[in-house]
């Protein structure tokens, strides 16, 4: 039977494996890598494309120079697509903003990449796609993601390791093999718009107070959409979510009462009767009935590694990944080697340069107060070392006051930089010394200064990067560079 154009979109609307686009119209929103990928994968299938970007032409030649030619191109403002379109929609475009409802009253219906690579998946797995281990969360995304797909590769399988964390989905469309397992980190901005994604196994970190502008200040939206990495889920899949999380506890209530997939928490305050946990200084297995499985030592977290994995955040982090990998079918031997084996990321707790007793930590990626808590309880400190917090950066309308109060606990002396320093100035308690600097790089020579011979100074910002960086990397570079800038020069005077 063949279908016309408005019911053809109707078709595809509602199924969840997409094994013929041919002829079908998208609108692809937004010409940053993921749409991009989308529209190429697109117009690989035979689809009608066009993609749309408000930003000038002239702004838009390395992205317009990487789409597949069989792509419309409409750039620099004007109607937001065709109406009638399936809408690949940018996760930059926030569902309060004047584009998205604009976009609302065009589209058959609105679909993130990560919804689009879900689908387009399927097909090519005989309605079932590959196994998509899923993190989501405010805080230790990006670091579970790449231990997830570290123990993958431990066991002997290729892990695609993409979504928020880099890569697009899409792009590995039509390079996988049969065996592959799809680790992906999906941020709120992605899953806003998933209504039939379907992990295998998925995690939920944790939910801190971090892009809450992105829902207009609505705080239950947000954590609502960071569990909607669970919504499809069903017999045969697995969630691991925190147990210590406040902000999940009415969701673990919810899970307790019955669904159809299986679930398990991971906590750092003892074992559970079921899940994983921590305790004597050793990460956990409750298989149930009482049972319990020794993962690993926390001292051997890393310890094959350039440096030894320290903190409870990343012991949270672990745990949800031998959750998602025990639950895949992973081997235990597997898993215990590759948490010996594994690094953290750049700019996540990074060790940068020592100068004397002074060691400099790059914990750049900290972009919120809940991630900068954490580095904070993260750092090792012996007698007699002083602790040098650097903070501040763009603002997000975070609160400060909790990350005020463990920063006056934990740290010696604060240097604050960017558009918040004032405002996380009224935060800190008026024991602490604290001081502003214009740049980050006059922040490592005062900072070495201030822990007196002994010590960290640990840049930890809780903000984002963007009234002075391009990034957090970025930022995190020049912190480093600065590092070992002083240490040459100090270096060339003895």
């Amino acid at each position: 039977m063949t279908l016309d154009h408005e019911s053809r979109q109707a078709y595809l609307a509602a199924r969840t494996c997409w094994d013929d686009v041919a002829g079908a119209m998208f609108t692809v929103f937004g010409l940053g890598k993921s749409g991009i990928a989308a529209a190429n994968a697109l117009a690989r299938r035979g689809a009608n494309v066009l993609a749309v970007d408000d930003k000038p032409e002239a702004e838009l030649a390395g992205p317009l120079s990487e789409l597949d030619r069989r792509v419309s191109v409409q750039c620099g403002g004007g109607p937001a697509g065709r109406r009638g379109d399936l809408f690949i929609l940018s996760p930059g475009v926030g569902p309060h903003t004047k584009r998205f409802h604009e976009i609302q009253a065009l589209a058959h219906a609105i679909l993130s990449e990560v919804e689009l690579f879900y689908r387009l998946d399927r097909a090519a797995m005989d309605g079932r796609g590959h196994p998509i281990a899923a993190i989501s969360g405010t805080d230790g995304k990006t670091t579970t993601t790449l231990l997830m797909g570290h123990l993958v590769r431990q066991a002997g399988l290729n892990a695609v390791v993409a979504g928020n964390i880099g890569d697009p989905l899409c792009d590995f469309l039509d390079t996988m093999g049969p065996d592959d397992v799809v680790v992906a980190e999906v941020s709120a901005f992605q899953l806003v718009t998933c209504s039939a994604l379907r992990p295998r196994v998925a995690v939920v970190t944790n939910i801190g107070a971090d892009h809450i502008d992105y829902f207009a200040g609505d705080t239950q939206a947000y954590i609502d959409t960071k569990l909607k990495v669970a919504d499809r889920m069903g017999a045969g899949d697995m969630l691991l979510i925190n147990g210590d999380d406040p902000e999940l506890g009415p969701h673990r209530d919810r899970l307790a009462a019955g669904v159809p997939f299986a679930h398990a928490v991971f906590t750092t305050r003892g074992v559970p009767a079921r899940g994983f946990g921590f305790e004597d200084g050793v990460m956990w297995w409750a298989p149930g009935d009482g049972a319990r499985v020794a993962i690993l030592p926390m001292s051997e977290f890393g310890s094959l590694g350039p440096h030894p994995i320290t903190g409870l955040h990343n012991v949270e982090n672990a745990l949800g990944a031998v959750g998602m990998a025990l639950a895949l079918g992973i081997p235990l031997d597997a898993i215990r080697q590759g948490l010996r084996t594994f690094e953290l990321p750049a700019h996540r707790m990074q060790p940068v340069g020592q100068i004397g007793g002074v060691r400099f930590i790059d914990d750049s990626k900290a972009t919120n107060p809940h991630a900068a808590a954490a580095g904070l309880e993260a750092v090792q400190l012996a007698p007699g070392d002083r602790l040098v917090w650097i903070g501040g950066g763009s603002e997000k309308d975070a609160d400060f006051a909790e990350l005020g109060e463990l920063v006056g606990r934990k740290s010696a002396a604060a240097l604050l930089i960017g558009q918040t320093a004032q405002r996380i100035a009224g935060t800190l308690p008026p024991h602490l010394h604290v001081e502003h600097c214009e740049r980050l790089e006059d922040c490592v020579p005062r900072g070495l200064q201030l822990a007196q011979g002994a010590g960290v100074v640990l840049l930890s910002p809780a903000c984002a990067s963007y009234d002075m960086f391009k990034s957090y990397a970025h930022r995190g570079d020049v912190f480093r560079l600065a590092v070992a800038a002083l240490a040459q020069a100090m270096a060339a005077k003895t």
